[in-house]
């Protein structure tokens, strides 16, 4: 019997996506990881990376047309428990869910080899890579396009999904990455 992260790597390996990113750094990395085809979905079957994240704008931008490929939604972001409800209309586009809880600066975190650390900070990622590994821009486009390449996101969201405690049914960004 499958599970829920071979079913999303099946999926978005024969569908066409949009990707829905929370915030810039996590555009960024879906961007690099694109740019790369490092995706399980084909970089020829993103429709679009895009900033909305409501599934009003969402609705209105992307899904009403009638592709001739099935379409679905890839979201990238940090919440267990932000509402995306498309509605009966739209029930046919599969809405996945790429959890980088607390925050996706959690990444950074473990590129610089600081996870216990931070644990024992109490302090929120991007705080933590500001205040205590002077990263002070961790949040600009400019550095996070300087700072991440496809092998090192690659390899702190594998480290991510093996450190994090991640339920049976939820996504992380690891999942996303071929």
């Amino acid at each position: 019997m499958s599970n829920v992260r071979d079913e999303a790597r099946e999926l978005l390996a024969r569908c066409h996506a949009i990707i829905s990113c929370e915030g810039t750094a996590e555009q960024v990395v879906v961007e690099k990881l694109l740019e790369a085809d490092a995706l399980v979905v084909p970089a020829e079957n993103v429709i679009d990376v895009t900033r909305k994240r409501s599934a009003a704008g969402i609705k209105e931008e992307y899904l009403n047309y009638d592709y001739p490929w099935h379409v679905c939604i890839a979201r990238v972001l940090d919440s267990r428990t932000e509402k995306f409800a498309l509605g009966k209309l739209y029930a046919r586009f599969r809405v996945l869910s790429f959890i980088t809880h607390p925050e996706v600066e959690v990444l950074a975190v473990i590129r610089e080899r600081a996870w216990d650390k931070w644990k024992r900070s109490g302090k929120k990622p991007s705080d933590f890579c500001k205040q205590d590994l002077g990263m002070s821009e961790i949040k600009s486009n400019e550095f996070l396009t300087a700072y991440w390449d496809v092998d090192s996101i690659a390899a702190a969201a594998r480290e991510y999904k093996r450190l994090s405690k991640i339920g049976k049914d939820e996504l992380c960004l690891a999942d996303l990455i071929r």
